[in-house]
């Protein structure tokens, strides 16, 4: 029989089969879907219900007020960010740990007021964003781009922020000085201002500038920083200056045409000076602290000051520098309570009269030597610094076995030459030695059995301490364990001898 062209079947028995088939799924399906539904508005109750207990749990930091949490933020941020790390780092970072913290950091303008610029990595946009957020704050900027095509873009975008400035460094190419635009800008805020052109090569110095960088309208500044700049190159209200670093190939005949207008100095920071005449004494009656070098040239030469308290001074090499520090302490007559000196030579004819000429006020002493062979006799008579009490001694090299007895001997003679009462005095002695790489046998101490475990207690007595500086080698403990003990008994042995002796502690019953 031929199959119905309408509805496919070959007779109606067949049809009415199938149809009774379909409807019974249907009604299968739809009970189905009715206990789907139920259970999804089952599942839809049991999820809010879970969320409002889940939305009523406060993670105790999230419960702290926001100002501490501001305040928290503020101790974890560097202290100038690093644009080039930025999203590594803190602030960044602290926004991307949830929505509360994101909203906080960018509530906060004190996390975004200081910032490192550096043109490799760091991209003009992170700056304008990073500016943004800072609101109306003042400004720790410093600036490194020596990118020339890239220099005029990021100082115009400093330059809209320039009222705000409080301590500003730049470091850019010296012909793009001129470009920062300060000779009538007001900059009501600026504290400290830094000047450092970008130098490759030898090549490189900068010329003389025919547009220099002026800054006459800042009230605030007190801190200056230049290198590498002729003093034409930079006009600044000196007479308010108290804090002045003039860094390599200034001439001293610049750096003493500049100290002279700079009468208010506290603290003054010269190296690298190139020879030159110095002209007449300078009198600096505020300076306190003074950092410089001899060199081929040295401002100590030309300079006094009555009030100096703290003086590092570097590469004295013969009797020629001897005679200029002796000749400045003189006519300084200066209340000195610190003094670091690196020498360079090991000579005893240049060691003790230069330690001689160090005023009795010295009281915080560091002597730095490359080679500290046969040096530390110099400091074994009491006319050498009487009124010590810290005293640092760092070589840059290992020590040997003499030297520890030389050491030794330096503080046996000032024991037995004073009571222990006063040379108790001395509460700081540090000896750091930069470069230890010797094996287990060169240890004159312990040769001949581990260090005791019981020595290590003495690295907390206040008379005898270790520099921290990192160290490479269970064998460069070993020298640290050995010479903080060592030390320490030789101070409580002659301490403890010498007082019974002369009758001023009693033996034990």
């Amino acid at each position: 029989m031929p199959l119905c062209r309408k509805c496919g079947f070959d007779s109606a028995t067949e049809l009415e089969g199938k149809q009774t088939d379909t409807i019974s799924n249907r009604i299968a399906l739809r009970s189905r879907l009715s206990e789907l539904e139920a259970l999804i508005t089952s599942l839809t109750a049991e999820r809010q219900r879970l969320q409002v207990v889940a939305d009523a749990i406060i993670y105790p930091v999230l419960s702290l007020p926001l100002d501490i949490t501001a305040e928290i933020f503020l101790r974890c941020i560097p202290p100038q960010s690093d644009l080039r790390q930025a999203r590594s780092e803190a602030p960044f970072l602290l926004a991307q740990i949830c929505r509360q913290w994101r909203q906080i950091a960018l509530d906060t303008p004190r996390l975004w007021r200081s910032l490192i610029f550096n043109h490799e990595e760091a991209s003009i946009e992170l700056l304008q964003l990073w500016l943004s957020r800072s609101g109306s704050l003042p400004l720790n900027l410093d600036l490194q781009c020596w990118d020339t095509p890239r220099v005029g873009a990021v100082i115009e975008t400093m330059l809209l922020h320039r009222p705000r400035w409080q301590d500003a460094k730049f470091g850019i190419p010296e012909r793009l000085f001129p470009e920062l635009d300060l000779d009538h800008a007001s900059l009501p805020m600026l504290r400290s201002i830094s000047l450092d052109p970008t130098i490759f090569g030898a090549g490189d110095w900068p010329e003389s500038i025919d547009d220099p960088v002026t800054v006459m309208h800042a009230p605030l500044l007190r801190e200056v920083h230049v290198s590498r700049l002729p003093k034409s190159a930079i006009a600044v209200p000196w007479p308010q200056i108290t804090a002045l670093t003039l860094n390599r190939k200034e001439s001293l005949t610049e750096c003493m045409s500049i100290l002279k207008e700079c009468p208010n100095l506290i603290t003054l920071h010269v190296s690298d000076t190139e020879w030159g005449r110095g002209g007449n004494l300078v009198t600096l009656k505020s300076l306190e602290t003074l950092t410089c070098d001899f060199g081929d040239a040295s401002v100590l030469e030309y300079l006094t000051l009555p009030r100096l308290s703290r003086l590092t001074v570097s590469k004295i090499w013969g009797p020629r520098h001897v005679m200029i520090f002796s000749t400045f302490i003189y006519r300084s007559a200066c209340p000195l309570h610190f003094l670091s000196v690196e020498i360079y030579s090991t000579s005893f004819s240049v060691l003790d009269p230069f330690l001689r000429a160090v005023p009795d006020s010295a009281s915080d002493v560091e002597l730095v030597w490359d080679k500290p062979w046969g040096s530390f006799p110099a400091l074994q008579s009491l006319d050498i610094l009487p009124g010590l009490k810290h005293l640092r001694l760092r070589t840059g090299t290992r020590m040997y076995d003499r030297d520890y007895h030389d050491l030794l001997e330096v503080l046996r003679a000032r024991v037995e030459a004073q009571p222990p009462e006063s040379f108790l005095g001395i509460n700081g002695v540090v000896l750091e030695a930069t470069q230890l790489q010797h094996d287990q046998s060169d240890a004159p101490y312990f040769d001949d059995c581990a260090v005791p475990r019981t020595c290590i207690n003495w690295t907390k007595n206040p008379l005898v301490n270790y520099g921290r500086r990192v160290q490479h080698s269970g064998l460069a403990r070993l020298e640290r364990t050995r010479l903080i003990f060592t030390l320490y008994v030789a101070f409580v042995a002659f301490s403890s001898i010498y007082a019974r002796a002369h009758g001023w502690c009693k033996e034990p019953e």
